[in-house]
């Protein structure tokens, strides 16, 4: 038994780490929900929440690249060069800037165009402030989990900021949403100058460490763009579709369901981050059925956790939304929908996680760009003609749908069934 909780301690921690985050997330929205009620809350997420896919899009696939090509430090036994380090983050933070200037430039046609609400000028400025920072967070988490330094790295990108946050709440001295977002964007700086002042310690600068062009990286990034892309997309576009289709009211009970619902989400997330850089390792080592077994291991972990926390979810649905205010009870329906089809994401999850990571990257792109197409052109007009309910079980089977299809294609592809951890002879060629 010990020797088992030794085995999976690495996975576990990352469950944890993103449990508490979304507990600190969420009692952010409680918070704000019981004291300003659903109306703020709806501003609140679409700010934040925009910031972060704004965040995606500057980094590109280059966090998973990150992952997977300086994770060869470890099997070279050495560190990463830090002109490879600093020219990482210098460009990620280059584009970041530069998106940033056209939020500002581009003032309340730009700001509206992300939200679907008008906001003010303040609300932009802090828009890009969290942006840049959750950028920064997000390549430095990267970075930090390809050198096995999978807690901070899981830290670094989503706890320690909406920890700050929550315990500054806790004084009272935050009594609008616009303290509330300046606060974070205050904390999400001083985490990401943080982390990069702690990656120092994984380079060097005497020549002897894994110096990898920038271009190579970016070959690699570049069909993941899109593929980060489409993996985030759904938070946002649902959330501003929510608030341009039926409202920011609206929007705020949305997001409180859909927070909680997400309680499900992290433990494909934090599997993620542990057996991504695993994979890779196996990749590099052309190990084929030790990438079936890691599989497989996350598959079952992830059933294991998404089981007691769905039945308690859909049972007492009322009673927890309930306890952010009685006008978010008229969730509960939204709340139930999502729990069900996070479960089927949670449980099909290693599937495209696996075949991201096994050079197949433009099946990966093929499929993740169809499912995106979807979600674009039908997420409006399910939110039409359904309403809350309508948009939660279209963005729900249009993400499990996806990762129905990374099956399939792993499957075939490589030989791999991640269910089973087995390895079949496939008569085309693998690239790894």
């Amino acid at each position: 038994m010990i020797a088992k909780l030794k085995q999976h301690f690495q996975p576990l921690a990352a469950l944890a780490i993103r449990g508490s985050s979304v507990l600190a997330g969420f009692f952010v929205t409680f918070y704000i929900g019981r004291t300003l009620g659903p109306q703020a809350n709806g501003v609140y997420g679409l700010v934040t929440q925009t910031a972060m896919f704004l965040s995606v899009i500057a980094v590109g696939g280059l966090d998973m690249a990150s992952v997977r090509e300086l994770s060869r430090t470890v099997a070279l036994r050495t560190s990463i060069d830090r002109y490879t380090y600093v020219r990482v983050v210098g460009w990620s933070m280059l584009i970041a800037l530069a998106i940033s200037c056209v939020l500002l430039l581009g003032g309340h046609k730009v700001s509206h165009l992300l939200m679907k609400s008008d906001q003010s000028f303040s609300m932009t400025v802090l828009l890009a402030v969290i942006f840049v920072s959750r950028t920064l967070t997000r390549i430095m988490s990267a970075i930090l989990r390809s050198q096995k330094s999978f807690i901070f790295g899981q830290s670094i990108e989503v706890l320690f900021i909406p920890v700050a946050v929550s315990l500054v709440l806790l004084t009272g001295t935050l009594r609008s949403v616009e303290q509330i977002l300046t606060f974070t964007a205050l904390a999400g700086i001083i985490t990401g100058a943080g982390a990069v002042l702690a990656g120092l310690r994984y380079t060097v600068s005497d020549g002897t460490g894994l110096r990898i062009p920038f271009r190579d990286l970016l070959k690699v990034a570049l069909p993941l763009w899109s593929v980060a892309i489409a993996l985030n997309i759904a938070d946002w576009y649902s959330l501003v579709t929510v608030a341009g289709v039926l409202g920011v009211y609206e929007a705020g009970l949305y997001r409180v369901a859909y927070q909680v619902s997400s309680v499900l989400s992290i433990i494909t997330v934090g599997l993620y981050s542990v057996f991504s850089a695993r994979i890779s390792a196996a990749r590099a080592a052309g190990d084929l059925k030790r990438i079936a077994l890691l599989g497989r291991s996350a598959t079952r972990l992830s059933l294991a956790f998404a089981a007691p926390v769905l039945l308690t979810m859909f049972v007492f649905a009322p009673q927890i939304l309930q306890l952010v205010g009685d006008e978010f009870v008229a969730g509960v329906p939204v709340l139930r929908i999502m729990a069900v089809v996070q479960a089927i994401y949670v449980a099909t999850g290693p599937c495209g996680l696996t075949l991201a990571m096994c050079g197949q990257e433009r099946t990966n792109l093929a499929i993740t760009l169809t499912s995106l197409a979807f979600l674009l052109i039908f997420a409006p007009l399910s939110a039409r003609w359904g309403g809350l309910a309508g948009v939660s079980v279209f963005i729900g089977l249009t993400m499990a749908a996806r990762n129905v299809a990374s099956f399939v294609a792993v499957r075939h592809l490589t030989g791999i069934n991640i269910i089973t951890g087995q390895v079949k002879p496939v008569t085309r060629k693998i690239v790894l």
